[in-house]
């Protein structure tokens, strides 16, 4: 790999960065566990007419700069999975009423959301509203391998699911290689299709999810297609740090996209750009000390989720950054953000810069959350046993050696958080090897070798109890 292609500088970084438009804030359960900088303090409430908005250049849409992602709706008390079918339809229309009621208008969905039930539970929500008072999103499931007739009948029952007549932004969802691109879209004809419901009005915008390698970008971009949009990830995270490739990755393909080319070729080609995990599946939005201290210092009264949105909003061309929003002081700390969005300047991204580089330890494992791994057909909730692992790695609850004279406190905060976040029937004991998951994992993880790592270590804890 060239570095024309690794890297972008950090020169270049700070004036694209600086120079854009600006950002948001999002958090994903961080209120229930106390991630928030100043929680328990009483924050005015949103403005309702302040909501930053970005233009389509071609369509003219104003799009607000948060979006709604349909991802991580709230539950019902029963349900087993924060991603699971269980979706608490009151709460999430009093959610949705009160985005749009403070400038939100972006809502995003997808076929496989919450065990395919977000597509119908947002279609109930937004049906009681005037149609011209939001923009809907959803997509086509790249990963079920569909051909034309099944792609036909999946875009039918969208839009009957959805309850509106035409998609204000459609994706091909998750393109991972180039293969898999030229098969499903161009030989199966599920592309000519998909430019058919455009041209009849089914389809306002037309564009692509990316989770793949350089060559599959560089083919999706060199194709006579007259796309619309892009939704990519980005965030501080990746562009900052300098990103090397796993071993599970350097399997999967050819050339795994860093995050600095991909944002410079994304540039490159001009399309308007929607952001997806700015916060890496929570990540950002509570660091380790180290770096939070960092952010703190600076702004003591700004979440580390704010910080995060407002860097991934300031990049050039972006429309709008999702965030997963469960509750509603997720909405409301998003709003504060958003409404309106204060741009990172160059001091900013030199805090940031200092900050993920207390981060970046390398040992915390790159999962989202996004579940697309599940459901697991042995019952091992995944991102939850990530997320465990990781959190207790950014509060240095991790026991190292048993010298250690933290040792026996961090043996224990670990075991602890684990049973309260993961039931026994679902922790990384419980995995086969399937590798069922291994294909479905946008990050290229390894789950079923990091599972038996996960599920050794706590059992050797457990025996040194």
């Amino acid at each position: 790999m060239s570095d024309k292609k690794d890297r972008i500088s950090r020169r270049g970084l700070l004036k694209a960065t600086g120079a854009g438009l600006a950002g948001a804030a999002a958090v994903y359960g961080l209120n229930k566990l106390g991630w928030l900088p100043g929680a328990e303090t009483p924050l005015p409430p949103p403005p309702t007419d302040k909501m930053t908005c970005r233009t389509h250049p071609r369509s003219g849409d104003a799009v607000s700069l948060l979006g709604f992602g349909c991802m991580r709706l709230p539950v019902l008390p029963e349900a087993t999975s924060p991603r699971g079918p269980e979706i608490d339809e009151a709460a999430t229309f009093a959610l949705v009423d009160y985005a749009l009621d403070h400038g939100v208008n972006y809502f995003d969905t997808a076929w496989g959301y919450h065990g395919g039930v977000s597509e119908t539970v947002i279609g109930k929500a937004l049906k009681r509203h005037p149609r011209d008072r939001f923009y809907l999103a959803t997509k086509m499931p790249t990963y079920l391998d569909p051909d034309l007739n099944m792609a036909k009948d999946i875009f039918a029952r969208q839009l009957q699911k959805c309850q509106v007549d035409y998609f204000d932004y459609y994706l091909l969802h998750t393109l991972t290689s180039k293969q898999e691109y030229q098969r499903v879209y161009e030989e199966r004809g599920v592309l000519d299709f998909l430019l058919e419901q455009r041209e009849q009005g089914r389809i306002r915008h037309l564009g692509w999810s990316f989770h793949g390698d350089m060559e599959t970008l560089d083919y999706a971009l060199s194709r006579n297609v007259r796309w619309d949009f892009a939704l990519v990830q980005l965030n501080y995270h990746d562009l900052l740090h300098q990103l090397v490739p796993s071993v599970a990755q350097r399997r999967r393909v050819k050339e795994p996209a860093p995050a600095r080319w991909m944002f410079e070729r994304m540039q490159e080609s001009g399309l308007p750009l929607m952001v997806m995990e700015p916060l890496l599946g929570g990540r950002l939005a509570r660091l380790n000390k180290k770096a939070l201290t960092i952010l703190q210092e600076e702004d003591p009264q700004a979440s580390a989720a704010s910080w995060a949105f407002r860097y991934a909003g300031s990049l050039p061309n972006v429309l709008t950054v999702l965030s997963g929003m469960t509750y509603l002081e997720h909405l409301q700390d998003n709003m504060r953000t958003f409404a309106p969005l204060k741009p990172c300047t160059e001091k900013d991204i030199l805090v940031l810069e200092k900050a993920v580089a207390a981060f970046a330890s390398g040992e915390n494992i790159p999962c989202t959350t996004c579940g697309y791994c599940m459901p697991c057909p042995y019952g091992v909730d995944i991102p939850t046993v990530f997320l465990n692992h990781n959190h207790c790695l950014d509060d240095e609850q991790v026991p190292r050696e048993e010298r250690d004279p933290e040792y026996d406190s961090a043996r224990r905060a670990y075991l602890v958080n684990l049973a309260r976040r993961v039931p026994q029937l679902q922790d990384a004991a419980h995995c086969t090897g399937c590798g069922k998951c291994v294909k479905l994992c946008p990050q290229f993880i390894d789950i079923p070798g990091e599972m038996a790592r996960l599920g050794k270590f706590a059992e050797d804890l457990r025996l040194r109890g």
